[in-house]
């Protein structure tokens, strides 16, 4: 026989209450997958991050060195036949190569004509300095590099390389001009082929035509 009393009835009769919450061990594991989770949220953020970032340094060198090809292309294209008096009792081809090290000085044409250099020409001249630097030092045709240091401009950086080459009468390419040879102090090359190559190993090449003076 089942009896049943008041307090039996006042809260239901059968009916059990049960008041339960969570362990220790279940707030722990709960907090080791959640900082499990939070690190490879992390990480795979930090992973888009820098890929993100890669692709803006790519396409930053990518602007820069297409600046470089703007500007060597402008240069090239407006070569002129001028010999340069350097101020040291030397008179310069229109257009040559340093033998001992990377650089080429040449004539162009094309800048402002102002009272200071009423021809508007110039005499550039493109280097590799010590710090893989390509840089690019341009003189009015009046001035001489002994009094006047130039306009100096860091045109590209991390520069491993950078190599002119020029297309001879005979048809071959050579990296000194006037070609060792022989060439007459007047001639200008046929084509000129420029590599740049970069500390990262990344290469790029254009080719320009010369001015052919016979």
């Amino acid at each position: 026989m089942l009896r049943f009393d008041k307090k039996n009835r006042a809260d239901g009769v059968g009916k059990t209450h049960w008041q339960r919450g969570f362990t220790l061990i279940e707030v722990v594991v709960s907090l080791a997958l959640l900082a499990v989770m939070s690190m490879m949220a992390y990480q795979a953020l930090v992973l888009v991050l820098e890929t993100n970032q890669r692709s803006r340094d790519a396409l930053a060198e990518q602007s820069r060195l297409q600046r470089v090809w703007r500007v060597i292309g402008r240069d090239l294209w407006h070569l002129r036949n001028r010999q340069f008096y350097d101020g040291l009792g030397r008179i310069e081809p229109a257009y040559e190569t340093d033998k001992s090290e990377f650089g080429v000085r040449f004539s162009r044409a094309g800048a402002p004509m102002l009272a200071s250099n009423p021809s508007g020409l110039n005499r550039i001249y493109y280097q590799l300095d010590d710090d893989g630097q390509l840089v690019r030092t341009s003189w009015a045709i009046t001035d001489s590099p002994r009094y006047q240091e130039g306009n100096r401009r860091i045109m590209l950086g991390n520069v491993d390389e950078v190599v002119f080459e020029h297309l001879t009468g005979d048809g071959n390419y050579s990296v000194d001009w006037p070609p060792i040879k022989g060439s007459a102090m007047t001639t200008l090359p046929r084509m000129i082929r420029v590599t740049i190559t970069l500390e990262d190993g990344q290469q790029t090449s254009r080719l320009f035509p010369g001015v052919d003076v016979d």
